[in-house]
């Protein structure tokens, strides 16, 4: 299987972000959301401890029964969340309308200059609640400049960034199946002309790897080589500036969300495929500071969120985890 998965290891995250996850996953805070979310379901399905239970072991799809004796099959947290009466809008200007037959959300009355936007695939897949309402790339400087998109998904991000008034943006997305969302979701919304999408994935090195083309992939879904399938090439970041003829100027900016290329991608690259970037937000899944301490070393300030950590740890004394995720911004000084 591709890629090899990290050595997941406390040493990549602080000491200080170990302990207070694991002080904030045990503390009073953490029960009283579990209380308010163990009402909220209760409220909805008349099998909700068994709807709760599964979502807290991201067990999907899970078989739900509403209080009125349908049933639904739920196949995300924010598919429970909608049904039990969250999300009704963006808490901003933002409108946003679910159509979970179709698995289609629109947004609608948003802060930019465009009226409404249509994502089909946006309740199963990709993370519009982050990008359009609590707008987790807002400080990206992506006007008049150019984009590349590591891990597009459905193209949310993409749109996103047309939005805001990028002129060209690239995006790498190596499942076939998110790729012909994103492709429909970029027709459908008339930025083909701003928005290239191209299947493949980004890695250490150029290659060719065999995707399953049936393959249901989702927003945590990590790049394997499934022996057979479709051939999907793996590009570096140095081969991405020279394939499709972007500006070498360090203008660039890159938004990066691969559930783990970006490692191998970022640690591979040299100083001067990174100075064409003026700006980055990627997201880390497995700790920051092997990324965090390249990026300085090759001219960039650089802030990271703290890690959110999959818990329960299995070895906790051993010091291994599943998964530390966060967001890193950089920029080039």
């Amino acid at each position: 299987m591709y890629p090899k998965k990290p050595n997941i290891s406390i040493v990549n995250i602080s000491f200080a972000d170990f302990i207070l996850n694991y002080l904030s996953y045990i503390n009073a805070l953490s029960i009283y959301k579990s209380i308010r979310s163990l009402l909220i379901y209760r409220r909805t399905y008349s099998n909700y401890i068994n709807v709760m239970m599964n979502i807290l072991k991201r067990k999907y799809p899970i078989e739900a029964i509403m209080r009125n004796g349908t049933h639904t099959m739920l196949h995300n947290r924010m598919e429970a969340q909608i049904h039990g009466g969250r999300h009704k809008n963006g808490g901003h200007n933002e409108r946003i309308e679910y159509d979970t037959d179709n698995n289609i959300v629109r947004l609608s009355a948003l802060p930019f200059d465009h009226s409404t936007i249509t994502i089909y695939g946006a309740i199963t897949n990709g993370d519009i609640m982050n990008i359009f309402v609590n707008d987790i790339y807002h400080d990206l400087p992506v006007k008049d400049k150019a984009v590349i998109d590591i891990g597009a998904n459905i193209a949310d991000s993409a749109l996103y960034f047309a939005l805001r008034g990028a002129t060209r943006i690239i995006c790498l997305e190596p499942f076939p199946k998110n790729y012909e969302l994103a492709e429909k979701n970029i027709k459908l919304n008339n930025f083909s002309n701003t928005i290239s999408l191209i299947l493949a994935g980004c890695s250490n090195k150029r290659e060719i790897i065999n995707i399953d083309p049936t393959y249901q992939s989702g927003i945590l879904s990590k790049l394997e080589d499934f022996r057979v399938g479709i051939e999907v090439p793996l590009l570096t970041l140095k081969d991405i500036l020279s394939d499709y003829n972007l500006p070498c100027d360090g203008s660039l900016i890159l938004k990066m969300d691969c559930e783990g290329c970006e490692y191998e991608t970022i640690l591979s690259a040299d100083d001067n495929t990174l100075q064409e970037f003026s700006h980055m937000m990627i997201e880390y899944h497995y700790g920051y500071k092997n990324l965090k301490e390249k990026l300085e070393r090759s001219g960039f300030r650089v802030s990271v969120t703290r890690p959110r950590i999959q818990w329960p740890c299995s070895e906790l004394l051993g010091k291994k985890f599943n998964l530390a995720v966060g967001n890193i911004f950089a920029e080039r000084v």
